[in-house]
């Protein structure tokens, strides 16, 4: 997990850097690195990033420098990657290519498991009737008011997934797919 979010940071400071090179006027400049500037509120945004994982050290000047320190030796390494054209090579590319795809992919479902879970309701009924199921398939099961909650919060889930399928297979019917059977059995790993 701590791996994943530093990567995401350092993704992130990478975006940064692209987007933070020009002096922009009226802004105030807390720090120039060669031709980068980092203007306060690109600073205030890092640090509040950074202080989900160092929050004490956010919160007095001795502590954001030794974060400014940090960001300013990421920059200094991202400057360097640059200037060696590590941004262009392919794999660099395809990193950030698929780190996009997923960022969007997360977003969307996300998005739409919103959606679905604003739209879906558990009745009673259908409550009872799942717990009359599972009653005589085993008669020992708890009283229903024990597991009650329990129950609509599975049966909620259930509508919810079977909601998000059905979407998923919905937008599939819609798209144009073709599939070269011949060239799928013939890929090789290497």
């Amino acid at each position: 997990m701590l791996k994943g979010c530093t990567v995401i940071i350092l993704c992130g400071f990478v975006f940064l850097s692209f987007g933070c090179t020009k002096k922009e006027e009226g802004r105030k400049v807390v720090v120039q690195i060669n031709a980068y500037y980092m203007s306060e509120e690109d600073l205030r945004q890092d640090l509040k990033a950074l202080s989900i994982y160092r929050p004490d050290a956010v919160n007095d000047f001795s502590g954001r420098m030794e974060l400014l320190n940090d960001l300013i030796e990421k920059e200094i390494l991202l400057q360097e990657a640059q200037s060696l054209n590590l941004d262009k090579e392919e794999r660099f590319r395809r990193t950030i290519e698929n780190y996009w795809k997923q960022t969007l992919l997360k977003t969307l479902i996300e998005k739409k498991s919103g959606e679905i879970s604003d739209s879906v309701y558990v009745y009673d009924n259908e409550i009872t009737d799942y717990y009359n199921k599972l009653k005589s398939k085993d008669p020992e099961i708890k009283p229903l008011l024990d597991i009650k909650s329990r129950l609509r919060r599975f049966l909620r889930r259930e509508k919810e997934t079977e909601l998000m399928r059905a979407w998923i297979n919905d937008l599939k019917e819609k798209a144009y797919i073709s599939i070269n059977k011949e060239t799928l059995k013939n890929i090789a790993l290497d």
